[in-house]
């Protein structure tokens, strides 16, 4: 199995950075797009490459703007940029499918991503799905819209004091800090990410893994996820779309998997095609935990159907 870093270029010229795990040639089946989380980047899923590149299936994993290969003097760590930032990472997610679906022309195309990029793979869906085969969301969350209108208070007011670009201790201890502390005895600040300490010690050891965001990052995701989450948007998604929803019932990013079941009910409510599987000790990042052999079971499973209903 061999990483491959390419780019591509925006119609804002933004170089985006591509991780890329191909599949053999004359074994290839479909080709899945992975957008990363927050705070880290695409080449943290060869594990999941080597997985599914058995399997048949190409891995693209682009890094958003102000993460991994992406970071650059407009978009710097942790920064999607001073405007228009959630709009800018779905359109990127877009042309990144898009461009790959390009280079190969004959293959079913999934679209998939972790936390932060699972709701912009959302967003990307509702406004590109009718080219895709399939989407998956992982470690994924949804609240009512009230929530998303309070959680933008204390973002205001701390894009105000420190600036666009400016970070705070108040945001991380509102959310990194605040999913910590629902970890029983946790040895570090980031075990409430994976049960397996190996894992958090790759992620902490990884500089760029685990720095703050730009308080503008903060407000553009809460405004993304307002969006992606309203009805008027979920209704935008291809009525005949498959989803693959996978997350873990101790991850406190999703309220303890709560937040992913809500979402499940919603989709059912709207007669989605949805398919679910939660793991009741897996954390926030199932694909890098105790669990992750069982995940990348199930969701290379799921990808054959694509395949085969392609």
């Amino acid at each position: 199995m061999t990483e491959e870093r390419l780019h591509h270029i925006t119609d804002d010229q933004h170089r985006i950075g591509i991780h890329y795990w191909p599949a053999a040639d004359n074994d290839s089946r479909g080709v899945l797009v992975w957008l990363h989380g927050m705070a880290e980047h695409g080449g943290r899923y060869g594990a999941l490459a080597e997985h599914l590149n058995a399997q048949g299936w190409h891995l693209y994993c682009p890094d958003h703007r102000g993460h991994g290969l992406s970071i650059s003097e407009s978009c710097p760590k942790g920064h999607y940029g001073d405007n228009d930032g959630w709009q800018r990472v779905v359109d990127d997610a877009c042309e990144v499918l898009a461009w790959a679906q390009a280079r190969h022309p004959r293959l079913p195309c999934v679209l998939g991503g972790h936390s932060m990029g699972s709701f912009i793979a959302l967003g990307a869906a509702e406004q590109a799905g009718e080219s895709l085969a399939g989407l998956v969301l992982c470690g994924s969350d949804y609240n009512p819209a009230i929530y998303y209108r309070m959680m933008q208070l204390p973002i205001r007011m701390v894009r105000l004091k420190n600036g666009k670009r400016g970070t705070s201790g108040l945001l991380r201890k509102m959310t990194f800090g605040t999913w910590a502390k629902q970890v029983p005895e946790p040895a570090t600040d980031f075990d409430w990410l994976s049960a397996d300490p190996d894992q958090v010690q790759q992620y902490i050891d990884d500089d760029l893994c685990g720095f703050d965001c730009s308080t503008e990052t903060w407000f553009q995701l809460s405004q993304g996820l307002r969006k992606v989450h309203s009805v008027a948007q979920l209704s935008e998604l291809p009525e005949t779309l498959p989803v693959l929803l996978v997350g873990g019932e101790a991850d406190p990013m999703s309220h303890m998997g709560k937040g992913m079941m809500a979402l499940e009910s919603v989709m059912h409510a709207m007669e989605q095609p949805v398919e679910a599987h939660f793991w009741p000790e897996g954390r926030h990042e199932i694909l890098n935990d105790c669990c992750r052999d069982e995940v990348h079971q199930v969701m290379a499973e799921w990808l054959q159907k694509r395949v085969t209903t392609a």
